[in-house]
């Protein structure tokens, strides 16, 4: 007695593991339905739960009908686990690939249903077909890796090639036990691919609940280190980057521009805050376009925004900062009515790297304002050197005219 119920309890091992796999994933779903992979790989587990059961709980010689879930589980539940994998990785599903490999697998499958003598030929399809998404899953998550997670989920992937293609190599050995679709359930084999299906189950579900943590934690960060309005860095982010920056630049100067929009509270008069709103995320991505990728750029609020140039000197930096003006003053914002025009006044400097980057960014502010006293749209420069404190700047010139 005691030996039947522990048989039955491990006869539902597999298909257990699958359901919890599967209701932890649609709970990730329902948690945060963003994430569209999560709800694809808990039907990929659900799906080959009762595909699991059907084969591991029905004994006898099963039905043509119970033949036909099987076989429709298998094919259905890896199509979920590929969809599932490749959404997790915003890449679009292999249809040549699956479907090529899945249409021999299915001929051979039905081919084999007419003619009990070639179960082998039906477990060795179905499990190269399984190893065969597994390769591809697994190699998809190697090719895209971005994080130390992607390539544990790549190995527990390819190790679960390995070990399936093992097992249906050793059908073929000398001595190996011979399999009916009556003694199946009672098999080794079948009790090697419960277990080994249990595992992976287990690993492969852990390592991608790990990609999802990882995910959320970048997102997160990302959203305590950007401005929700732009997606440019804030204040405490950008001086972290500026530091970097800086570090890396060395001995080289870098270059430093403030900006601020003229008469940016007549636009919200005129146009209403929402177009405030959409001139300032256009303005942040014509920053962020004339500036270019190694550039460091922040929102410091309203609508003042800052620029640090990597190996950046003085001559570099203004022209910089009039290219920065000038594609301003033609940059046209469709606003619903007629197409918005702004300008900006801009200052700048050139940023040795022992110079206290907060004394310069004020110097630099200053420099903008100068530049609005003297007609808005203009560029101006704040030469710093050493005062009296160290780490303090003095603002030499700040109304000179470069453009």
């Amino acid at each position: 007695m005691h030996l039947i119920i522990a048989n039955l309890t491990y006869q539902w091992l597999g298909p257990a593991v699958l359901v919890s796999a599967g209701l932890a994933f649609l709970t990730l779903y329902v948690f945060d339905t963003r994430q569209v992979s999560a709800l694809r790989l808990s039907g990929a587990y659900v799906v080959a739960a009762v595909g699991f059961a059907q084969i591991m709980l029905v004994g006898g010689d099963l039905r043509m009908a119970n033949h036909s879930i099987v076989q429709s589980c298998l094919f259905l539940s890896h199509f979920l686990l590929v969809w599932g994998v490749f959404t997790l990785y915003r890449r679009s599903f292999p249809w040549l690939l699956f479907g090529s490999a899945a249409l021999v697998a299915m001929i051979l499958i039905v081919y084999t249903n007419f003619d009990g003598s070639m179960f082998w030929l039906r477990v060795t399809t179905a499990n190269a077909f399984m190893a065969f998404v597994y390769a591809i899953c697994g190699l998809q998550a190697w090719r895209l890796r971005s994080h130390r997670v992607d390539a544990v989920i790549a190995a527990i992937f390819l190790v679960q090639v390995a070990l399936t293609t093992g097992r249906v190599l050793q059908l073929y050995l000398p001595g190996a036990e011979t399999m009916t679709p009556e003694n199946f359930g009672s098999a080794y084999f079948a009790a090697a691919v419960q277990t080994s299906n249990a595992l992976f189950a287990i690993g492969i579900g852990m390592a991608l609940f790990a990609r999802y943590c990882v995910a959320v934690l970048v997102r997160l960060n990302r959203l305590a280190e950007t401005d929700p309005l732009t997606g440019l860095l804030n204040r405490r982010a950008f001086e972290a980057a500026a530091e970097a920056l800086r570090v890396a630049s060395a001995p080289l100067p870098t270059g430093l521009i403030i900006c601020d929009i003229d008469h940016f509270k007549q636009v919200n008069d005129t146009h209403g805050h929402d177009a405030g709103d959409t001139a300032l995320v256009a303005f942040a991505g014509l920053i962020q376009r004339v500036a270019g990728a190694k550039a460091v750029c922040t929102r410091l609020g309203g609508e003042e925004f800052c620029v640090l140039l990597a190996d950046s000197s003085g001559e570099m930096t203004r022209l910089a900062a009039t290219r920065l003006r000038v594609a301003t003053e033609t940059l046209r914002i469709a606003t619903g009515g007629r197409p918005l025009q702004m300008t900006a006044s801009f200052g700048y400097c050139e940023l040795s790297p022992d110079a206290d980057l907060r004394a310069a960014m004020a110097a630099v502010d200053a420099a903008v304002y100068q530049a609005k006293r003297d007609g808005r749209n203009l560029v101006r420069v704040a030469e710093l050197k050493p005062a009296v404190g160290p780490g303090e700047m003095l603002v030499l010139d700040p109304t000179r005219a470069t453009g």
